[in-house]
């Protein structure tokens, strides 16, 4: 489906109501799912593992300990 379309699409099925802020709101999260869907095909993605070490780090960082 064409951006445009994706677009339209996304602003009908909101409420009658809904705001300029609600509207760019989810064309922005529209534009993420989008991104990450394309960066999952080339296979630009950080595996499982490799997130739950860098996570680890962080939390292990920003809490003053160290690892066990």
């Amino acid at each position: 489906m064409a951006d445009r379309q994706i677009i339209l699409d996304a602003v009908q099925k909101m409420p009658e109501g809904a705001s300029l802020a609600d509207i760019l709101d989810e064309l922005s999260l529209l534009q993420s799912i989008q991104q990450g869907l394309a960066e999952t095909e080339r296979g630009a993605v950080t595996p499982h593992a490799e997130v739950v070490k860098q996570m680890e780090a962080w939390l292990t960082k920003s809490s003053g300990r160290t690892a066990a």
